[in-house]
């Protein structure tokens, strides 16, 4: 029987998966190899519940550049779904680097989402601290989107990975935007130092200030909170800080609480 090899393929997973509720959603995986993608010649594509039934079941993905793409309707993503974590993915591809048989599978985490998430961050809002960004920006970039995108999906990681709460509940982008801002000029700036080969410099002098910047704006930052997934602030006029009460039993009272740990809402 054909198998898989060992081979540490990436999917380049920057953060969980986002699906709206009620909506057309496309997703799509890249495999990765070797600074390339791995070329893709089929496969098929599942969602599986938290309980672990599947709500698609092995659907034929389609094949565009060697990524797989599949496409949700609106209709198999009604409002009858459970919103929350708990969800996985699974692509079954059939790649080169294996038997020409022999299929791998990849999975990823999955949030069913009322609302996506978006950084309020662009460029015009780097230039404005230092408009000479826009002659330093190397040929090969069209923008220093690149930079702008790394530095949300860090955020976004570190919101959860710190117990900050569910990014889709968090119904107040703006009030990411200065540590947003400050972890992108960061990374531009580190970048920078990097390709001069120094040890000290003004590009160095700049990254550590908007590094510490960065840090300094993440330890202030509160929003407005969509406790219980019905897409409505709960308390529009209380701002919650990103560093929660977690309670491991039993959360308090409505009023007392700042983020519950309930895995999902209808």
């Amino acid at each position: 029987m054909p198998s898989v090899n060992s081979t540490p393929y990436a999917t380049n997973t920057k953060t969980v998966e986002w699906l709206e509720r009620e909506k057309v959603n496309l997703t799509t995986i890249t495999i990765f190899r070797n600074g390339g993608k791995v070329n893709l010649n089929s496969g098929t594509y599942s969602l599986i519940k938290p309980d672990g039934s599947k709500l698609i079941d092995e659907a034929a993905v389609t094949i565009n550049a060697n990524v797989a793409e599949y496409t949700h309707s609106a209709a198999s993503l009604p409002n009858t779904l459970q919103l929350g974590e708990g969800y996985i993915q699974e692509w079954t591809l059939n790649h080169d680097g294996g038997h020409p048989d022999a299929n791998f599978t990849y999975r990823r985490t999955v949030s069913i989402v009322r609302r996506r998430l978006y950084p309020v961050v662009y460029d015009g809002d780097l230039t404005s601290v230092y408009s000479d960004l826009a002659s330093l920006r190397p040929s090969s970039l069209e923008s220093y989107q690149p930079y702008i995108d790394d530095a949300w999906f860090t955020i976004i990681r570190r919101l959860r990975t710190e117990g900050g709460g569910l990014e889709y509940l968090v119904i107040s982008p703006e009030s990411m935007f200065e540590a947003h801002r400050h972890l992108s000029l960061y990374l531009i700036w580190r970048d920078f130092h990097s390709s001069l080969g120094q040890s000290n410099g003004r590009y160095l002098d700049l990254s550590q200030e908007h590094y510490k910047l960065y840090q300094d704006e993440w330890k202030r930052i509160n929003f407005i909170y969509d406790y219980d997934h019905d897409g409505k602030a709960d308390e529009p006029d209380l701002r919650t800080a990103k560093t929660p009460v977690v309670y491991l039993s039993n959360p308090g009272l409505f009023g007392r609480f700042r983020y519950r740990t309930t895995r999902y809402r209808s």
